[in-house]
């Protein structure tokens, strides 16, 4: 566990190191049921390609989990004061009874408040397809659908 804290800690400072770049943190719920915190920059990996980190926790059944991911994001179509993005990366999962590595893509859309004056407001939808593999007891997720909704300030 410490490790993924640790793990965790180095890929936010190399986040926050892009100052020059826009920024955004959310919150977002949905399927499977949970709540994730996330941060990203806008061309944090490549001009056009953003980054995001995240974790999370969930609840199915009896087990609640915790987990962490990363995703590189890019932005497919932008009409003010909509936009449409793609994206991919791995998470990894811990509960009691084992670990899910997960590898997924998405696909989602914002809107941003800019017509009324909040423009660093926005809220937005995404679905996720993917493949988890259990380790340690724990059964393997293929494939692995999520959807989730959510808000996002940036700065």
């Amino acid at each position: 566990m410490k490790r993924l804290f640790g793990l965790l800690a180095v890929l936010l400072m190399i986040t926050f190191g892009s100052v020059q770049a826009q920024s955004w943190i959310g919150l977002r719920s949905g399927f499977p049921l949970g709540v994730t915190l996330h941060y990203g920059v806008q061309n944090g990996l490549a001009n056009g390609l953003d980054f995001r980190v995240s974790a999370n926790l969930r609840a199915s059944g009896d087990n609640v989990s915790f987990g962490v991911g990363v995703d590189a994001m890019n932005t497919v179509f932008t009409e003010a004061p909509f936009n449409l993005y793609v994206g991919f990366g791995p998470a990894v999962d811990f509960n009691n009874s084992g670990t899910l590595i997960d590898i997924h893509g998405l696909l989602g859309g914002e809107f941003r408040f800019s017509d009324v004056d909040l423009d660093p407001l926005g809220i937005f939808a995404e679905i996720s397809l993917g493949a988890g593999i259990g380790v340690g007891g724990r059964s393997s997720e293929i494939p692995s659908f999520g959807g989730a909704v959510g808000f996002n300030y940036h700065f």
